[in-house]
């Protein structure tokens, strides 16, 4: 089993859709999808639609629906904002 690495909070204006520990999490980023993985440089992103992927310590991966949105990572702590 892999070792949760990150931290991962994903929120809406109404209400906290993910908190918790996270492997990884792949993003749909205007200029191309891409991976967040443990030690990821601080970075500030924005969304646009697709899939969100989320790898964890669980029987599978979880996956959430991005409209438009933005991302924030910085000291192993992943903040998404979505529409």
């Amino acid at each position: 089993m892999k070792e949760s690495k990150l931290y991962l909070e994903i929120v809406t204006p109404e209400k906290k859709l993910f908190t918790g520990d996270v492997i990884s999490v792949d993003v749909p980023g205007v200029v191309g999808r891409f991976t967040i993985l443990q030690d990821h440089a601080p970075i500030v992103a924005a969304l646009k639609e697709g899939p969100i992927r989320i790898e964890g310590n669980f029987s599978e991966d979880v996956v959430f629906e991005c409209t438009s949105g933005v991302i924030e990572c910085a000291d192993n702590k992943v903040s998404i904002l979505l529409e």
